[in-house]
């Protein structure tokens, strides 16, 4: 009797077992539905960065929707290390909302640097300009300093006004998409190089105005597709 009585405790476990893991998630399942609440966190995250603390004006929001764009990231990420391949409407439409602002990146880099351009062009001319002076020892040592000072100026004013900006909209455009947005990426990279060479030919300014206007050009009258 108390061999029978062994056997059904053991044969009722099972049962139990069994009905315990068709009533249960599996682990896939269980995995899914991590996933997305941590992905949901994320993208409310950015939502509430886009939705609070950008006020309509590019350059100042700038830092902020690159923030943004970065949790948007980190959100997609979260499916990809989960080995969940699945598209989420939900970071969809904040991809979308991220991949607004583009073409004001676009606009902006071109408008910086056109505006650096001008900036170099009109320092070399106010050296240029500077009158002559007679071969002393002391005048040449003014005209020099007054060069110098000039120089320190001119990097500190087109740094403030341009460069670090141009650098940001570089990275924001790298987390939209590096491809899509590398002819422009990579004119900001070299923008110092660029720079560099107007100073020493200010007649090739010209060309380098059109090439920016050239590569301006996408960023017009198209929204971009966003291939995160």
């Amino acid at each position: 009797m108390t061999g029978r009585l062994c056997i059904i405790s053991i044969f009722v476990a099972f049962l139990i077992i069994g009905c315990s893991k068709q009533a249960g998630l599996t682990e896939s399942q269980i995995r899914l539905s991590e996933a997305k609440k941590a992905q949901a966190v994320l993208i409310e995250k950015a939502n509430i960065i886009l939705d609070t603390k950008v006020k309509g004006i590019f350059l100042e929001d700038l830092n902020h929707i690159s923030y943004a764009s970065e949790i948007a990231l980190r959100a997609k990420q979260v499916f990809i290390d989960a080995k969940i391949n699945l598209k989420s409407e939900s970071l969809a439409a904040l991809d979308n909302r991220i991949g607004s602002y583009v073409n004001s990146a676009g606009l902006t880099a071109v408008k910086l640097l056109h505006q650096s351009v001008d900036m170099t062009v009109s320092f070399k001319k106010d050296i240029e300009d500077m009158p002559l002076q007679p071969l002393t020892s002391n005048s040449t040592s003014t005209s020099d300093g007054m060069v110098k000072f000039l120089a320190k100026q001119y990097s500190v004013d087109i740094k403030s006004c341009c460069i670090s900006d141009l650098k940001d909209i570089a990275i924001f455009l790298s987390q939209v998409d590096e491809l899509e947005h590398y002819p422009l990426r990579k004119m900001i990279a070299n923008v110092e190089v660029r720079l560099s060479s107007v100073l020493r030919h200010p007649e090739t300014a010209k060309k380098y105005k059109n090439e920016i206007n050239a590569i301006g050009e996408q960023y017009k009258n198209t929204q971009s597709a966003n291939k995160r």
